[in-house]
């Protein structure tokens, strides 16, 4: 789901770059010092899920575990994902430094900002309101993305479609695992949360 370097005009690049700049500084005013090893530990559940690919058709997709990451991080799941996708692009060559603004933008703040509606509401409907913010953020970020090349002016028509097509079997995958992963929070530990 990353955006490659050399895609996007450079309008977008500095709009995804003040934006989740603004968000991460934001975060990183916010967090205190108990926060640190959470937001390590999101860090490290987004690196490495990136690496599980799941074959679908001509392609592949990978896990995010955005949903899981805006339940239990909140505002510092922000962060937590700028970190990890700088260190996949300075490393790997997953997207790039340049359009890390626009990337991060794109995968973490639907889960942040969903997450900050279902949240309240956990208590009252836990397995309904755990897979739809394990969907619903993969969903958006795949609308995000789509939006932006459509904004972009890239003459990708078919690739928009596929893109969506692609991923919807990861939107049910991550809502499953957003399901399983916060019944056991909420059974063992609901003060993570």
């Amino acid at each position: 789901m990353h955006i490659s370097e050399g895609i996007l005009n450079s309008e977008i690049l500095v709009a995804g770059w003040v934006v989740s700049g603004a968000i991460s500084a934001y975060a990183l005013y916010k967090m205190n010092s108990q926060e640190i090893p959470k937001v390590a530990m999101l860090t490290s559940l987004f690196f490495i899920g990136s690496f599980v690919h799941i074959p679908v058709g001509p392609t592949s997709v990978h896990l995010l575990f955005s949903g899981l990451i805006g339940a239990i991080g909140g505002v510092s799941g922000f962060l937590a994902i700028f970190i990890a996708l700088f260190f996949q692009a300075l490393l790997y060559g997953f997207g790039g430094i340049g359009v890390l603004g626009v990337n991060t933008l794109i995968i973490a703040g639907p889960a942040v900002l969903l997450w900050y509606f279902l949240k309240p509401k956990i208590t009252t409907n836990l397995n309904f309101v755990s897979f739809v913010g394990g969907f619903l953020p993969v969903f958006f970020s795949v609308l995000l993305l789509v939006g932006v090349l459509i904004l972009n002016s890239v003459h990708l028509d078919y690739a928009v479609y596929m893109i969506f097509l692609f991923n919807l079997p990861l939107m049910i995958i991550e809502g499953l695992i957003s399901l399983m992963a916060l019944k056991f929070i909420m059974r063992y530990r609901p003060n993570f949360l």
